[in-house]
């Protein structure tokens, strides 16, 4: 009887090990291909204000100025890992750090479009980093902070069809910066409709191309 149970266990053992390879053989053949998203059309809203380095600016009711990264940044690193922002109450300096973001194994500096101090940080995308791509302009913000000067702060900063003009001026900047790579990892990097970059584009550059793009990209000049 024993000898019987034991058969009629290995049986059974080995007819679900052969079920649960069948069902994932199955699922991998009927999986459909994952297709490279190119970037957005852009929607800048309102009211904002662009730094040269990709950091954005809006001004609240309080006086405060609520800081964040634009829609062209958080499509070219196509997601965001980890956010490192700055204590409340630290000092920023335009074209200093304003955040460090991670993605996989790439790091990039985000610089201050203004000079003032930090009064509160956003929890949500330190919590959910996901929200800097999902939202960038809303949930994904960054840091609120009182201006040095606020005629000041945001005399240097595009805004209106200005601002909209210089961010589709970087997206073909970006497609000409990837074009110019010649290495076989970068093919794809854009899509034919429009020769639009991939969401995620940055992060296929190698390492001297990554150098070389936060140095163009994200460079703030300071006052």
């Amino acid at each position: 009887m024993v000898i019987v149970l034991v058969i009629v266990s290995v049986g059974l053992f080995l007819f679900i090990e052969a079920l649960v390879s069948w069902l994932n053989r199955k699922s991998f053949e009927q999986a459909e291909p994952e297709t490279a998203k190119g970037f957005a059309d852009l929607c800048l809203p309102r009211g904002l204000f662009l730094g040269s380095g990709h950091a954005w600016a809006r001004l609240a009711n309080s006086g405060e100025l609520k800081l964040g990264v634009d829609e062209f940044l958080a499509q070219a690193l196509g997601g965001c890992d980890s956010v490192e922002l700055p204590e409340p109450g630290s000092k920023l300096t335009k074209g200093a750090p304003l955040a460090t973001i991670s993605r996989l194994r790439r790091r990039i500096v985000v610089p201050s479009p203004i000079d003032g101090t930090v009064v509160a940080t956003n929890s949500t995308v330190s919590r959910v980093p996901s929200a800097l791509n999902a939202d960038p302009y809303g949930s994904g913000w960054l840091a609120s902070v009182w201006p040095v000067d606020h005629a000041e702060a945001i005399k240097s900063l595009r805004v209106g069809e200005r601002a909209f003009k210089w961010l589709e001026r970087e997206v073909e900047r970006f497609t000409d910066f990837l074009a110019m790579r010649t290495a076989p990892k970068l093919v794809g990097a854009t899509i034919p409709d429009g020769a639009r970059p991939v969401v995620g584009a940055a992060l296929v550059l190698d390492d001297e191309a990554w150098e070389e793009f936060t140095r163009e990209f994200t460079h703030e000049p300071a006052n």
